[in-house]
C-alpha cells in the first residue's frame, strides 16, 4: 500500500500543475512569453513600473544572470526597456514598454482563467478558506526564506 504524499509534496505540486496549466494556455492562447518572463512583466506592472535589475532579483528571487537572460529576452520581444538610472549611471532602470503594458492585460485574462481551473468546484467559503491557509503558509514560508 501507497502511502499518501506529506502536504508539503501536494502543495509543491499543485504549484507544479498550476504552472504546466497556465504555460499551457499562454502557449493556445498565442503569447511568446514564458511563466517567469510573465511574472516579471506582472511585477512591473504593479506599482512604480520601472525596476532596477537587482530590485527585480531580489523580488523575484532569481540569481542575476536569469533576471539578465529574461530581460534581454523581453527586451528583445519589446516588452520592456532599459536605461541607465539618473542617479547611477551603472544601475539599469528595467520598464515596461507600451507593448509590454498591452500583453500585461492579456496575461491577466489567462491567469484569471488558471485560477478559475484550479478553484473549480470549491464553495465561495472553501475557497476563502484555503486562500486563508495558503496564506499562513506562505507567511511562515516568507519567515523562515528571510531569515535563515
Amino acid at each position: 500500500m501507497c502511502e499518501p504524499p506529506g502536504l508539503g509534496r501536494m502543495i509543491a505540486y499543485c504549484g507544479h500543475l498550476g504552472k504546466l496549466c497556465n504555460d499551457q494556455l499562454l502557449r493556445r492562447a498565442g503569447y511568446d512569453v514564458t511563466p517567469v518572463q510573465t511574472l516579471l512583466l506582472m511585477h512591473l506592472s504593479a506599482g512604480e513600473q520601472e525596476a532596477s535589475q537587482r530590485e527585480l532579483e531580489r523580488k523575484l528571487r532569481l540569481k542575476p544572470s536569469t533576471v539578465n537572460g529574461i530581460v534581454e529576452r523581453l527586451e528583445a520581444k519589446g516588452y520592456v526597456s532599459r536605461r541607465p538610472s539618473p542617479q547611477d549611471g551603472r544601475v539599469r532602470l528595467v520598464s515596461l514598454t507600451e507593448a509590454g503594458r498591452g500583453k500585461v492585460g492579456e496575461f491577466r485574462t489567462v491567469l484569471d482563467e488558471t485560477e478559475r481551473r484550479q478553484t473549480a468546484g470549491l464553495s465561495a467559503q472553501e475557497r476563502a478558506q484555503l486562500e486563508k491557509l495558503l496564506a499562513h503558509i506562505i507567511a511562515n514560508l516568507e519567515n523562515e526564506v528571510n531569515n535563515p
